[in-house]
C-alpha cells in the first residue's frame, strides 16, 4: 500500500506541475499530458482494484 501511495503522490505532482506549466505557457500539450496521465492512472487503479477483489475472493474460498 505504501507503493500505491507513493505512485499516487507522484502522479498528483506530475499532473499539478503539468497544469501549472499549461497556465504559464498556454501550450496545449501540457494539458493533454495531464489528461492522459489522469486517464491511465484511473485504468491502472481499476486493474489494481480488480486484482485486489479477486485476491480477496480467492482467499475466502
Amino acid at each position: 500500500m505504501l507503493v500505491l501511495r507513493l505512485i499516487a503522490f507522484a502522479v498528483l505532482v506530475a499532473i499539478g506541475s503539468s497544469l501549472f506549466a499549461y497556465a504559464v505557457k498556454k501550450d496545449r500539450r501540457y494539458l493533454d499530458f495531464a489528461f492522459r496521465l489522469f486517464k491511465y492512472t484511473l485504468v491502472l487503479l481499476a486493474i489494481f482494484g480488480l486484482f485486489y477483489v479477486v485476491e480477496r475472493v480467492l482467499l475466502v474460498v
